[in-house]
């Protein structure tokens, strides 16, 4: 069994490097009980960070149906396997699990994993309270050569957005519904940050000559979903 759990972890990890990996848990609150999942939410995180895994809450803005992400984070893959077998093994997160299933305040409506393209990322370089994200998810073109230009032109644009103002993090999904898909992050302190390299965006050439670029090659992709986060809560 423990061979076969190990082949199934270098199945899903094993198209990239193992740098950060992420588990996003998206939850819908019962009406009425937003407040009431965040503190479920902050209850968890607080028995995740006393084991070492990194935690950050994600209320979910435009573009989306506003539920809360909830996400774990590992450094790589070795601490992913290890901090995923002490969570299974503690007392105290198995009898706050319980708990929480009996008289649940929302409904988890997705869950996927992914990891980061740049493997010297490490978890505690995700987001802090208070920054926004805008994410957008990328379906490759077909085959090695569309996922191997997805991820080349996102480090392409990576400098360009970074140099207007945006941090960049790029992750290829894993695990889920949207596996083999490509998650392109582009993180703000506040809106206003994030409006000025939006402006600042439309009047570059760098970027415009890229976008030109990947609308006119036969192995990109195609922009599937995107929308707004806020990280309303995070433990390193």
């Amino acid at each position: 069994m423990k061979k076969f759990l190990y082949a199934l972890i270098l199945f899903l990890f094993g198209q990239n490097s193992f740098g950060e990996i992420l588990e996003i848990y998206t939850w819908k609150p019962y009406p009425g009980r937003s407040e009431e999942l965040l503190r479920t939410f902050e209850e968890a995180a607080a028995i995740h960070a006393k084991l070492g895994i990194g935690v950050t809450i994600n209320a979910l803005g435009l573009g989306t149906s506003q539920d809360m992400d909830y996400v774990l984070r590992y450094d790589d893959l070795e601490s992913y396997g290890r901090l995923k077998d002490a969570n299974l093994n503690n007392e105290e997160w198995n009898t706050f699990l319980a708990k929480v299933r009996a008289n649940p305040s929302g409904e988890l409506v997705s869950s996927w994993s992914a990891n980061n393209i740049d493997s010297s990322n490490m978890a505690d370089d995700f987001t802090e309270e208070g920054q926004v994200i805008a994410f957008f998810r990328w379906q490759p073109a077909p085959g090695a050569a569309g996922l191997q230009a997805m991820i080349q032109s996102a480090t392409r644009a990576k400098p360009i957005h970074e140099d207007l103002g945006a941090r960049i993090e790029t992750y290829q999904i894993n695990s889920g519904e949207n596996r083999g898909q490509v998650l392109y992050l582009m993180i703000y302190d506040n809106f206003s940050d994030m409006a000025k390299t939006t402006a600042a965006m439309a009047s570059s050439s760098e970027w415009r000559s890229l976008q030109s670029e990947n609308n006119n090659s036969p192995n990109y992709g195609t922009l599937v979903f995107n929308g707004q986060a806020m990280t309303v809560r995070s433990w390193d």
